[in-house]
Protein backbone atom coordinates (compact mmCIF):
# COMPACT_ATOMS: atom_id res chain seq x y z
CA UNK A 1 0.00 0.00 0.00
CA UNK A 2 1.51 3.33 -1.00
CA UNK A 3 1.66 6.62 1.22
CA UNK A 4 -1.42 7.75 -0.51
CA UNK A 5 -3.71 5.14 -0.20
CA UNK A 6 -2.83 5.07 3.45
CA UNK A 7 -3.44 8.64 3.80
CA UNK A 8 -6.42 8.31 2.10
CA UNK A 9 -7.82 5.37 4.15
CA UNK A 10 -6.74 7.52 7.36
CA UNK A 11 -9.09 10.31 5.90
CA UNK A 12 -11.91 8.20 5.52
CA UNK A 13 -11.96 6.85 8.86
CA UNK A 14 -11.66 10.25 10.41
CA UNK A 15 -14.83 11.38 8.52
CA UNK A 16 -16.66 8.22 9.76
CA UNK A 17 -15.54 8.77 12.83
CA UNK A 18 -16.83 12.94 12.67
CA UNK A 19 -19.80 11.60 11.07
CA UNK A 20 -20.97 8.96 14.07
CA UNK A 21 -20.02 11.62 16.66
CA UNK A 22 -22.36 14.07 15.12
CA UNK A 23 -24.91 11.52 14.96
CA UNK A 24 -24.67 10.20 18.52
CA UNK A 25 -25.00 14.06 19.74
CA UNK A 26 -28.14 14.49 17.89
CA UNK A 27 -29.24 11.16 19.25
CA UNK A 28 -27.90 11.00 23.02
CA UNK A 29 -28.56 14.83 23.86
CA UNK A 30 -28.52 15.43 27.55
CA UNK A 31 -27.77 11.57 27.53
CA UNK A 32 -24.30 11.32 26.73
CA UNK A 33 -21.69 10.56 29.48
CA UNK A 34 -19.49 13.79 29.61
CA UNK A 35 -16.11 11.08 30.11
CA UNK A 36 -16.97 8.96 27.10
CA UNK A 37 -17.46 12.50 25.08
CA UNK A 38 -14.44 13.69 26.06
CA UNK A 39 -12.69 10.70 25.42
CA UNK A 40 -14.18 10.41 21.47
CA UNK A 41 -13.30 14.25 21.24
CA UNK A 42 -9.28 13.27 22.21
CA UNK A 43 -9.30 10.55 19.95
CA UNK A 44 -10.97 12.70 17.45
CA UNK A 45 -7.78 15.30 18.16
CA UNK A 46 -5.35 12.59 17.87
CA UNK A 47 -6.76 11.31 14.46
CA UNK A 48 -7.11 14.67 13.41
CA UNK A 49 -3.35 15.14 14.47
CA UNK A 50 -2.13 11.80 12.82
CA UNK A 51 -4.11 13.05 9.70
CA UNK A 52 -2.08 16.39 9.60
CA UNK A 53 1.40 14.34 10.47
CA UNK A 54 0.52 11.54 7.49
CA UNK A 55 -0.90 14.78 5.12
CA UNK A 56 2.69 16.43 6.05
CA UNK A 57 4.24 13.47 5.14
CA UNK A 58 2.53 12.31 2.40
CA UNK A 59 3.40 15.95 0.92
CA UNK A 60 7.00 15.04 2.16
CA UNK A 61 6.81 11.84 -0.09
CA UNK A 62 5.25 13.49 -2.84
CA UNK A 63 8.05 15.98 -2.81
CA UNK A 64 10.27 13.57 -2.38
CA UNK A 65 8.95 11.39 -5.00
CA UNK A 66 9.12 14.40 -8.02
CA UNK A 67 12.71 14.94 -6.78
CA UNK A 68 13.35 11.60 -7.71
CA UNK A 69 11.33 11.61 -10.74
CA UNK A 70 13.31 14.53 -11.93
CA UNK A 71 16.47 12.78 -10.82
CA UNK A 72 15.31 9.79 -12.94
CA UNK A 73 14.77 11.78 -15.75
CA UNK A 74 17.66 13.43 -15.69
CA UNK A 75 19.95 10.23 -14.50
CA UNK A 76 17.77 8.74 -17.83
CA UNK A 77 18.87 11.92 -20.06
CA UNK A 78 22.32 11.29 -19.00
CA UNK A 79 22.53 7.37 -19.54
CA UNK A 80 20.76 7.91 -22.90
CA UNK A 81 23.65 10.70 -24.11
CA UNK A 82 26.19 8.50 -22.42
CA UNK A 83 24.99 5.24 -24.42
CA UNK A 84 25.05 7.06 -27.35
CA UNK A 85 28.69 8.12 -26.82
CA UNK A 86 29.22 4.74 -26.15
CA UNK A 87 27.85 3.32 -29.96
CA UNK A 88 30.06 6.21 -31.33
CA UNK A 89 33.06 5.05 -29.34
CA UNK A 90 32.21 1.71 -30.27
CA UNK A 91 31.95 2.63 -33.73
CA UNK A 92 35.19 4.37 -33.79
CA UNK A 93 36.54 1.47 -32.43
CA UNK A 94 35.41 -1.11 -34.64
CA UNK A 95 36.50 1.00 -37.48
CA UNK A 96 40.25 1.11 -35.58
CA UNK A 97 40.28 -2.65 -34.97
CA UNK A 98 39.83 -3.48 -39.03
CA UNK A 99 42.52 -0.74 -40.00
CA UNK A 100 44.62 -2.66 -36.82
CA UNK A 101 44.04 -6.05 -38.79
CA UNK A 102 44.14 -4.44 -42.13
CA UNK A 103 47.55 -2.94 -41.04
CA UNK A 104 48.41 -5.90 -39.53
CA UNK A 105 48.32 -8.14 -42.53
CA UNK A 106 50.02 -5.39 -44.39
CA UNK A 107 53.15 -5.36 -42.34
CA UNK A 108 53.14 -9.50 -42.29
CA UNK A 109 52.84 -9.54 -46.05
CA UNK A 110 55.41 -6.79 -45.90
CA UNK A 111 57.82 -8.52 -43.44
CA UNK A 112 57.39 -11.93 -45.71
CA UNK A 113 57.79 -9.88 -49.10
CA UNK A 114 61.27 -8.25 -47.41
CA UNK A 115 62.49 -11.52 -46.14
CA UNK A 116 61.76 -13.69 -49.42
CA UNK A 117 63.38 -10.21 -51.39
CA UNK A 118 66.34 -10.14 -48.70
CA UNK A 119 66.93 -14.23 -49.32
CA UNK A 120 67.06 -13.82 -52.87
CA UNK A 121 69.39 -10.39 -52.63
CA UNK A 122 71.72 -13.37 -50.97
CA UNK A 123 71.01 -15.85 -52.58
CA UNK A 124 74.30 -16.94 -54.91
CA UNK A 125 76.93 -19.21 -56.62
CA UNK A 126 78.02 -20.34 -53.58
CA UNK A 127 74.24 -21.24 -51.75
CA UNK A 128 72.29 -21.92 -54.40
CA UNK A 129 71.66 -23.52 -58.04
CA UNK A 130 72.37 -19.74 -59.50
CA UNK A 131 75.26 -19.96 -61.81
CA UNK A 132 78.35 -17.57 -61.24
CA UNK A 133 77.94 -15.71 -64.04
CA UNK A 134 74.27 -14.58 -63.47
CA UNK A 135 76.12 -12.23 -60.61
CA UNK A 136 77.68 -9.68 -62.61
CA UNK A 137 78.89 -8.21 -58.80
CA UNK A 138 80.46 -10.27 -57.05
CA UNK A 139 82.04 -10.38 -53.67
CA UNK A 140 85.66 -9.84 -53.00
CA UNK A 141 87.27 -12.82 -52.68
CA UNK A 142 89.47 -12.89 -49.49
CA UNK A 143 92.94 -13.49 -49.31
CA UNK A 144 94.28 -14.69 -46.23
CA UNK A 145 98.20 -14.70 -47.16
CA UNK A 146 100.29 -12.13 -46.06
CA UNK A 147 102.53 -8.85 -48.35
CA UNK A 148 106.10 -10.38 -47.90
CA UNK A 149 107.18 -7.22 -49.22
CA UNK A 150 108.89 -8.33 -52.17
CA UNK A 151 108.69 -6.66 -55.47
CA UNK A 152 106.30 -8.99 -57.34
CA UNK A 153 107.48 -11.72 -60.39
CA UNK A 154 109.44 -14.72 -60.20
CA UNK A 155 112.38 -14.14 -57.25
CA UNK A 156 115.51 -15.28 -57.24
CA UNK A 157 116.34 -18.38 -57.28
CA UNK A 158 112.90 -19.47 -59.11
CA UNK A 159 113.58 -21.55 -62.56
CA UNK A 160 111.81 -19.25 -65.03
CA UNK A 161 108.43 -20.58 -67.41
CA UNK A 162 109.38 -19.36 -70.57
CA UNK A 163 107.52 -20.44 -73.92
CA UNK A 164 108.27 -23.38 -75.48
CA UNK A 165 110.83 -22.74 -79.02
CA UNK A 166 109.07 -24.30 -82.09
CA UNK A 167 110.92 -25.66 -85.21
CA UNK A 168 112.15 -23.49 -87.72
CA UNK A 169 110.32 -23.36 -90.83
CA UNK A 170 112.72 -21.03 -92.45
CA UNK A 171 116.67 -20.32 -92.91
CA UNK A 172 117.81 -19.24 -89.81
CA UNK A 173 118.87 -15.49 -89.82
CA UNK A 174 122.66 -15.04 -88.37
CA UNK A 175 123.45 -12.08 -86.98
CA UNK A 176 127.38 -11.14 -87.13
CA UNK A 177 128.80 -10.39 -84.24
CA UNK A 178 129.74 -6.47 -83.25
CA UNK A 179 133.53 -5.42 -84.59
CA UNK A 180 133.88 -3.60 -81.45
CA UNK A 181 134.57 -7.42 -79.67
CA UNK A 182 134.97 -9.40 -82.92
CA UNK A 183 138.32 -7.30 -83.52
CA UNK A 184 139.39 -6.89 -80.00
CA UNK A 185 141.46 -9.10 -78.57
CA UNK A 186 140.62 -8.84 -74.33
CA UNK A 187 137.37 -10.89 -75.83
CA UNK A 188 137.08 -14.82 -77.19
CA UNK A 189 134.22 -16.67 -78.00
CA UNK A 190 132.77 -18.88 -75.83
CA UNK A 191 131.57 -21.32 -78.65
CA UNK A 192 127.67 -21.22 -77.66
CA UNK A 193 124.99 -19.67 -79.92
CA UNK A 194 122.25 -17.99 -78.79
CA UNK A 195 118.67 -18.05 -80.31
CA UNK A 196 115.79 -16.31 -80.19
CA UNK A 197 112.73 -17.02 -81.83
CA UNK A 198 110.30 -14.68 -83.62
CA UNK A 199 106.78 -16.80 -84.23
CA UNK A 200 104.49 -15.05 -86.41
CA UNK A 201 101.67 -16.25 -88.88
CA UNK A 202 100.57 -15.63 -92.26
CA UNK A 203 97.25 -15.60 -94.16
CA UNK A 204 97.42 -16.76 -97.41
CA UNK A 205 94.34 -17.30 -100.05
CA UNK A 206 94.38 -20.11 -102.68
CA UNK A 207 92.31 -19.23 -105.37
CA UNK A 208 91.93 -22.76 -108.01
CA UNK A 209 90.19 -22.54 -111.07
CA UNK A 210 88.77 -25.52 -112.74
CA UNK A 211 88.57 -25.58 -116.67
CA UNK A 212 86.98 -27.98 -119.13
CA UNK A 213 86.10 -27.94 -122.20
CA UNK A 214 82.24 -27.50 -123.48
CA UNK A 215 81.03 -29.46 -126.10
CA UNK A 216 77.66 -29.22 -128.19
CA UNK A 217 75.43 -31.89 -129.67
CA UNK A 218 74.82 -30.30 -133.35
CA UNK A 219 71.77 -32.63 -133.50
CA UNK A 220 70.13 -31.97 -129.97
CA UNK A 221 71.69 -29.21 -128.80
CA UNK A 222 72.54 -30.34 -125.50
CA UNK A 223 75.43 -28.89 -123.93
CA UNK A 224 77.96 -31.15 -122.23
CA UNK A 225 81.51 -30.84 -120.28
CA UNK A 226 83.05 -33.31 -117.71
CA UNK A 227 82.40 -33.22 -114.39
CA UNK A 228 83.79 -31.32 -111.95
CA UNK A 229 85.25 -32.38 -108.78
CA UNK A 230 82.73 -33.18 -105.62
CA UNK A 231 81.93 -29.66 -103.95
CA UNK A 232 82.37 -27.55 -107.55
CA UNK A 233 78.90 -26.82 -108.04
CA UNK A 234 78.66 -22.94 -107.95
CA UNK A 235 80.76 -20.18 -110.16
CA UNK A 236 82.55 -19.48 -106.95
CA UNK A 237 83.06 -21.89 -104.29
CA UNK A 238 84.64 -21.75 -100.68
CA UNK A 239 87.04 -24.69 -99.31
CA UNK A 240 86.71 -26.79 -96.19
CA UNK A 241 89.23 -24.55 -94.42
CA UNK A 242 87.40 -20.93 -94.88
CA UNK A 243 84.57 -22.99 -94.14
CA UNK A 244 85.56 -24.32 -90.69
CA UNK A 245 87.01 -20.88 -90.13
CA UNK A 246 83.27 -19.28 -90.52
CA UNK A 247 81.70 -22.17 -88.68
CA UNK A 248 83.65 -21.93 -85.57
CA UNK A 249 83.69 -18.04 -85.03
CA UNK A 250 80.44 -18.05 -85.41
CA UNK A 251 79.15 -21.32 -83.40
CA UNK A 252 81.73 -22.09 -81.08
CA UNK A 253 82.80 -18.67 -80.32
CA UNK A 254 79.57 -17.00 -80.33
CA UNK A 255 81.35 -14.40 -82.93
CA UNK A 256 77.76 -12.83 -84.89
CA UNK A 257 77.40 -13.04 -88.51
CA UNK A 258 78.52 -9.92 -89.60
CA UNK A 259 81.43 -9.66 -87.65
CA UNK A 260 82.31 -12.83 -88.76
CA UNK A 261 82.28 -11.78 -92.17
CA UNK A 262 84.27 -8.87 -91.25
CA UNK A 263 86.87 -10.52 -89.70
CA UNK A 264 87.66 -13.48 -92.44
CA UNK A 265 87.52 -10.14 -95.28
CA UNK A 266 89.91 -8.32 -92.87
CA UNK A 267 92.38 -11.09 -92.05
CA UNK A 268 92.46 -11.10 -95.91
CA UNK A 269 93.04 -7.86 -96.52
CA UNK A 270 89.80 -7.97 -98.35
CA UNK A 271 90.01 -10.35 -100.41
CA UNK A 272 87.92 -12.54 -99.26
CA UNK A 273 83.94 -11.30 -98.41
CA UNK A 274 81.58 -14.51 -98.39
CA UNK A 275 77.97 -13.62 -97.44
CA UNK A 276 75.85 -13.56 -94.50
CA UNK A 277 73.51 -16.36 -96.70
CA UNK A 278 76.52 -18.57 -97.27
CA UNK A 279 77.43 -18.34 -93.17
CA UNK A 280 73.88 -19.18 -92.30
CA UNK A 281 73.90 -22.26 -94.42
CA UNK A 282 77.09 -23.82 -92.93
CA UNK A 283 74.82 -24.84 -89.52
CA UNK A 284 73.06 -26.92 -91.51
CA UNK A 285 75.53 -28.66 -94.07
CA UNK A 286 77.63 -29.42 -90.77
CA UNK A 287 74.80 -31.17 -89.12
CA UNK A 288 73.99 -33.27 -92.47
CA UNK A 289 77.74 -34.01 -92.77
CA UNK A 290 78.28 -35.46 -89.38
CA UNK A 291 74.56 -37.05 -88.98
CA UNK A 292 76.43 -40.29 -89.07
CA UNK A 293 79.33 -39.25 -86.50
CA UNK A 294 76.07 -37.82 -83.49
CA UNK A 295 74.39 -41.41 -84.24
CA UNK A 296 78.08 -43.24 -83.46
CA UNK A 297 78.32 -41.09 -80.54
CA UNK A 298 74.48 -41.82 -79.41
CA UNK A 299 75.03 -45.16 -79.13
CA UNK A 300 78.65 -45.20 -77.37
CA UNK A 301 76.26 -43.42 -74.52
CA UNK A 302 73.49 -45.72 -74.30
CA UNK A 303 76.10 -48.55 -73.76
CA UNK A 304 78.69 -46.43 -71.27
CA UNK A 305 78.89 -47.74 -67.91
CA UNK A 306 78.26 -44.23 -66.15
CA UNK A 307 76.12 -41.52 -68.19
CA UNK A 308 75.73 -37.61 -66.85
CA UNK A 309 73.14 -36.09 -67.82
CA UNK A 310 71.43 -32.55 -67.03
CA UNK A 311 68.72 -30.40 -68.78
CA UNK A 312 68.10 -26.64 -69.24
CA UNK A 313 65.83 -24.58 -71.62
CA UNK A 314 66.28 -22.48 -74.81
CA UNK A 315 64.26 -19.63 -75.91
CA UNK A 316 62.82 -20.53 -79.37
CA UNK A 317 60.55 -17.12 -80.56
CA UNK A 318 59.93 -16.76 -76.64
CA UNK A 319 58.49 -20.40 -76.16
CA UNK A 320 60.88 -22.18 -74.10
CA UNK A 321 61.86 -25.48 -75.47
CA UNK A 322 64.57 -28.40 -73.63
CA UNK A 323 68.45 -28.95 -74.27
CA UNK A 324 69.36 -32.43 -72.70
CA UNK A 325 72.65 -33.02 -72.63
CA UNK A 326 74.49 -36.61 -71.89
CA UNK A 327 78.08 -37.19 -71.56
CA UNK A 328 80.61 -40.35 -70.34
CA UNK A 329 83.35 -37.72 -70.13
CA UNK A 330 84.70 -39.12 -73.82
CA UNK A 331 82.02 -38.08 -75.83
CA UNK A 332 79.10 -35.86 -75.19
CA UNK A 333 75.38 -35.34 -76.59
CA UNK A 334 73.83 -32.32 -77.23
CA UNK A 335 69.94 -32.81 -78.19
CA UNK A 336 67.37 -29.80 -78.48
CA UNK A 337 63.90 -31.28 -78.05
CA UNK A 338 60.14 -30.39 -77.31
CA UNK A 339 60.51 -30.78 -73.64
CA UNK A 340 62.27 -32.49 -70.33
CA UNK A 341 60.99 -34.72 -68.48
CA UNK A 342 59.87 -38.46 -70.04
CA UNK A 343 59.13 -37.28 -73.20
CA UNK A 344 62.63 -35.45 -73.53
CA UNK A 345 64.53 -38.27 -71.90
CA UNK A 346 62.87 -41.09 -74.31
CA UNK A 347 64.68 -39.69 -77.14
CA UNK A 348 67.80 -39.94 -75.48
CA UNK A 349 70.73 -42.43 -74.43
CA UNK A 350 69.46 -42.57 -71.22
CA UNK A 351 65.82 -44.30 -72.54
CA UNK A 352 67.74 -46.96 -72.74
CA UNK A 353 70.65 -46.81 -70.52
CA UNK A 354 71.55 -49.87 -68.21
CA UNK A 355 74.25 -47.81 -65.99
CA UNK A 356 75.07 -45.41 -63.38
CA UNK A 357 73.07 -42.08 -63.93
CA UNK A 358 73.99 -39.04 -62.35
CA UNK A 359 72.04 -36.12 -62.18
CA UNK A 360 70.64 -33.45 -60.31
CA UNK A 361 67.62 -34.94 -58.26
CA UNK A 362 65.31 -34.68 -61.69
CA UNK A 363 63.34 -37.10 -60.46
CA UNK A 364 62.39 -38.30 -63.88
CA UNK A 365 65.99 -39.89 -64.08
CA UNK A 366 65.07 -42.72 -61.60
CA UNK A 367 62.72 -44.47 -64.03
CA UNK A 368 66.26 -45.18 -66.27
CA UNK A 369 69.26 -46.46 -64.90
CA UNK A 370 70.02 -49.32 -62.69
CA UNK A 371 71.70 -47.14 -60.01
CA UNK A 372 71.87 -43.01 -58.90
CA UNK A 373 74.12 -40.67 -57.81
CA UNK A 374 72.61 -37.56 -57.09
CA UNK A 375 74.96 -33.89 -57.64
CA UNK A 376 76.25 -33.51 -54.06
CA UNK A 377 77.51 -30.21 -55.20
CA UNK A 378 74.24 -29.28 -55.12
CA UNK A 379 73.93 -30.36 -51.98
CA UNK A 380 76.23 -28.31 -50.45
CA UNK A 381 75.50 -25.23 -52.06
CA UNK A 382 71.70 -25.70 -50.66
CA UNK A 383 73.13 -26.50 -47.30
CA UNK A 384 74.53 -23.69 -47.10
CA UNK A 385 71.85 -21.45 -48.37
CA UNK A 386 69.27 -23.22 -45.63
CA UNK A 387 71.91 -22.88 -42.37
CA UNK A 388 71.76 -18.96 -44.09
CA UNK A 389 67.72 -19.11 -43.64
CA UNK A 390 67.51 -20.76 -40.41
CA UNK A 391 70.72 -19.46 -38.31
CA UNK A 392 68.52 -21.21 -35.41
CA UNK A 393 69.17 -24.78 -36.50
CA UNK A 394 72.67 -26.90 -36.18
CA UNK A 395 72.01 -29.77 -38.92
CA UNK A 396 72.66 -28.04 -41.74
CA UNK A 397 76.43 -27.36 -40.86
CA UNK A 398 77.22 -30.41 -39.57
CA UNK A 399 75.46 -32.40 -42.56
CA UNK A 400 78.06 -29.84 -44.61
CA UNK A 401 80.93 -30.98 -42.67
CA UNK A 402 80.17 -34.54 -42.61
CA UNK A 403 79.47 -34.66 -46.56
CA UNK A 404 82.67 -32.72 -46.80
CA UNK A 405 84.86 -35.13 -44.81
CA UNK A 406 83.21 -38.28 -46.81
CA UNK A 407 84.40 -35.97 -49.83
CA UNK A 408 87.60 -36.03 -49.36
CA UNK A 409 87.77 -39.77 -47.93
CA UNK A 410 86.99 -40.74 -51.26
CA UNK A 411 89.24 -38.85 -52.96
CA UNK A 412 92.74 -39.92 -50.63
CA UNK A 413 91.28 -43.83 -51.17
CA UNK A 414 91.30 -43.76 -54.35
CA UNK A 415 90.96 -48.04 -54.24
CA UNK A 416 87.70 -47.85 -51.88
CA UNK A 417 86.79 -47.11 -48.40
CA UNK A 418 86.60 -49.90 -46.04
CA UNK A 419 83.37 -50.95 -45.69
CA UNK A 420 83.47 -50.11 -41.41
CA UNK A 421 84.23 -46.77 -42.46
CA UNK A 422 81.53 -46.70 -44.53
CA UNK A 423 79.02 -48.13 -41.92
CA UNK A 424 80.35 -45.02 -39.33
CA UNK A 425 79.66 -42.46 -42.46
CA UNK A 426 76.77 -43.77 -42.89
CA UNK A 427 75.43 -44.18 -39.05
CA UNK A 428 76.32 -40.57 -38.66
CA UNK A 429 74.33 -38.96 -41.49
CA UNK A 430 71.43 -41.30 -40.56
CA UNK A 431 72.06 -39.25 -36.52
CA UNK A 432 72.35 -35.80 -38.21
CA UNK A 433 68.90 -36.57 -40.29
CA UNK A 434 67.43 -37.72 -36.79
CA UNK A 435 68.48 -34.53 -34.68
CA UNK A 436 66.87 -32.28 -38.19
CA UNK A 437 63.49 -34.24 -37.56
CA UNK A 438 63.79 -33.04 -33.69
CA UNK A 439 64.63 -29.94 -34.68
CA UNK A 440 61.66 -29.43 -36.85
CA UNK A 441 59.79 -30.37 -34.58
CA UNK A 442 60.63 -28.00 -32.23
CA UNK A 443 60.85 -24.79 -34.73
CA UNK A 444 58.14 -26.17 -37.25
CA UNK A 445 59.59 -24.36 -41.04
CA UNK A 446 58.16 -21.29 -41.99
CA UNK A 447 56.12 -21.39 -45.01
CA UNK A 448 58.38 -18.73 -46.62
CA UNK A 449 61.58 -20.52 -46.09
CA UNK A 450 60.65 -24.42 -46.50
CA UNK A 451 63.96 -25.15 -48.71
CA UNK A 452 65.68 -26.68 -45.63
CA UNK A 453 63.11 -28.36 -44.40
CA UNK A 454 62.77 -30.05 -48.19
CA UNK A 455 66.42 -30.46 -48.69
CA UNK A 456 66.33 -32.76 -44.96
CA UNK A 457 63.26 -34.40 -46.49
CA UNK A 458 65.28 -35.09 -49.50
CA UNK A 459 68.80 -36.92 -47.89
CA UNK A 460 66.05 -38.55 -45.68
CA UNK A 461 63.87 -40.52 -49.19
CA UNK A 462 67.26 -40.54 -51.01
CA UNK A 463 69.88 -41.29 -48.77
CA UNK A 464 71.41 -44.45 -50.87
CA UNK A 465 71.48 -42.41 -53.96
CA UNK A 466 73.34 -39.51 -52.28
CA UNK A 467 75.71 -42.32 -50.34
CA UNK A 468 76.33 -44.29 -53.36
CA UNK A 469 79.63 -43.22 -54.46
CA UNK A 470 81.17 -43.95 -51.18
CA UNK A 471 81.11 -47.53 -52.47
CA UNK A 472 82.15 -46.84 -55.96
CA UNK A 473 85.22 -44.96 -55.82
CA UNK A 474 85.07 -44.63 -59.48
CA UNK A 475 81.75 -42.71 -59.17
CA UNK A 476 81.80 -39.16 -59.30
CA UNK A 477 79.71 -37.36 -56.18
CA UNK A 478 78.97 -33.88 -58.53
CA UNK A 479 77.22 -33.47 -62.19
CA UNK A 480 79.57 -30.12 -62.38
CA UNK A 481 80.56 -32.36 -65.75
CA UNK A 482 77.32 -31.94 -67.22
CA UNK A 483 76.67 -27.89 -65.90
CA UNK A 484 79.79 -27.17 -68.22
CA UNK A 485 78.70 -28.51 -70.81
CA UNK A 486 75.39 -27.31 -70.80
CA UNK A 487 77.04 -23.48 -70.18
CA UNK A 488 78.25 -23.56 -73.66
CA UNK A 489 75.19 -23.55 -75.07
CA UNK A 490 73.92 -20.71 -72.61
CA UNK A 491 76.97 -18.74 -73.93
CA UNK A 492 75.83 -19.38 -77.80
CA UNK A 493 71.77 -18.64 -76.60
CA UNK A 494 73.03 -15.52 -75.12
CA UNK A 495 74.96 -14.39 -77.56
CA UNK A 496 71.91 -14.98 -80.03
CA UNK A 497 69.28 -13.66 -77.67
CA UNK A 498 66.17 -15.45 -79.52
CA UNK A 499 66.54 -18.51 -81.71
CA UNK A 500 64.26 -18.32 -84.79
CA UNK A 501 63.17 -22.02 -84.99
CA UNK A 502 63.83 -25.25 -83.34
CA UNK A 503 66.42 -25.98 -86.98
CA UNK A 504 68.75 -23.31 -85.54
CA UNK A 505 68.50 -24.78 -82.25
CA UNK A 506 69.39 -28.12 -82.95
CA UNK A 507 72.24 -26.82 -85.10
CA UNK A 508 73.73 -25.47 -82.56
CA UNK A 509 73.43 -28.72 -80.14
CA UNK A 510 74.96 -30.46 -83.36
CA UNK A 511 77.69 -28.35 -83.73
CA UNK A 512 78.46 -28.55 -79.68
CA UNK A 513 78.16 -32.37 -79.97
CA UNK A 514 80.86 -32.92 -82.47
CA UNK A 515 83.36 -30.10 -81.87
CA UNK A 516 83.03 -31.12 -77.58
CA UNK A 517 83.80 -34.58 -78.31
CA UNK A 518 86.62 -33.85 -80.05
CA UNK A 519 87.90 -31.72 -77.15
CA UNK A 520 87.14 -34.43 -74.36
CA UNK A 521 89.60 -36.48 -77.10
CA UNK A 522 92.15 -34.35 -76.97
CA UNK A 523 91.98 -33.79 -80.89
CA UNK A 524 92.37 -30.43 -82.54
CA UNK A 525 89.06 -28.86 -82.74
CA UNK A 526 89.59 -26.88 -86.61
CA UNK A 527 90.27 -30.30 -87.56
CA UNK A 528 87.65 -31.95 -86.83
CA UNK A 529 85.52 -29.22 -87.98
CA UNK A 530 87.15 -29.37 -91.33
CA UNK A 531 86.97 -32.43 -92.01
CA UNK A 532 83.40 -32.55 -92.09
CA UNK A 533 83.28 -30.07 -94.75
CA UNK A 534 85.89 -32.16 -96.80
CA UNK A 535 83.47 -33.81 -99.76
Amino acid sequence: MTLQQAHELQRRELMSLRAKVARLEKQTTGLFPVEEKESLERHIRHLEQVNKTEKRRHEEARAHWKLIESLKYDLEMENLDLREQLEAVLAENEILRQRAEKAEAEVAMLNGTNAKLQKKLNTNFENSSLPSSALPFRKKVSNSRKPSGRKPGAQKGHRPHTASKLTPTREPVIIPPLSSFADNPDFYPTGREITKQLIDISISVNVTDYVTAEYRNCKTGARCHAPFPAGIVNDVNYGSSIKALAFLLNNYYNVSIAKTRQCISDITKGIVNISTGMICNLSSEFSTATEAERAKIFSLLSHAQILYSDATVSNINGKRKAVIVCTDKEQVLYQHLEHKGHDGLSQTPVKNFDGTVIHDHDKTYYSYGSSHQECLAHVLRYLVGAAEAEPHLKWHRQMHGLLQKMIHTVKRNKSGIPKDKIKLLTDKYISILDAAADEYEKYPPDQNFREGYNLYARLRDYRDDHLYFLSHPEIDYTNNISERQLRKFKRKQKQAVVLRSDTGGQHICDALTIIETAKMQNRNVYDAVESAFIK
